[in-house]
């Protein structure tokens, strides 16, 4: 049995936790077969793709949520990027 640790000092956030598991050999493609089994692929879509900073190869992975509907007035912006 082999044991992943992750050394979280400063947090971590689902995108680059995924995006690392990736790059540690994770399937993708079954990640999106078992998320089907909840039957909400319609609300999503996940995009990763291999990314290059300062000379370290990464896989940036993205969930975005299709058909937002806001009931409400938002004042501030959701988006935002992580560097791996």
């Amino acid at each position: 049995m082999k044991t992943l640790y992750f050394d979280c000092f400063s947090g971590v956030s689902g995108d680059m936790v995924i995006g690392a598991l990736i790059d540690a050999g994770a399937d993708p493609v079954r990640l999106v077969e078992e998320l089907k089994k909840l039957h909400i692929e319609d609300e999503y879509e996940l995009k990763w793709k291999k990314v290059v900073k300062n000379g370290i190869t990464s896989t940036k992975f993205d969930v975005v949520l299709l058909n937002q509907h806001h009931d409400h007035e938002h004042t501030h912006s959701h988006d935002h990027e992580h560097d791996h």
